[in-house]
């Protein structure tokens, strides 16, 4: 329990720490004005939180805990080799 507490607080701080410099980052580095900025960290954290109640309706319905896992782990490698 103490484990999944930490890590829960770790990873809040990364989304909320990232979310927050992100428009600084778009900004300066990317040269996006404000509102494009802005745009784009509000469908960050959009995503950001609608995706674990889709993977939880998804094991919830059809797939089950451990494929559940399986398949997100297999997103998650596609995606991050981009």
């Amino acid at each position: 329990m103490v484990l999944s507490t930490g890590n829960q607080v770790f990873t809040n701080l990364a989304f909320y720490g990232c979310s927050t410099n992100l428009v600084i980052y778009l900004t300066s580095v990317m040269h996006e004005d404000n509102a494009a900025a802005a745009t784009n960290v509000s469908n960050w954290n959009g995503a950001g939180y609608i995706t674990p109640l889709i993977g939880a309706f998804l094991a919830d319905a059809y797939w089950g805990r451990y494929w559940a896992s399986v398949v997100s782990s297999f997103v998650f490698i596609l995606v991050s080799k981009q």
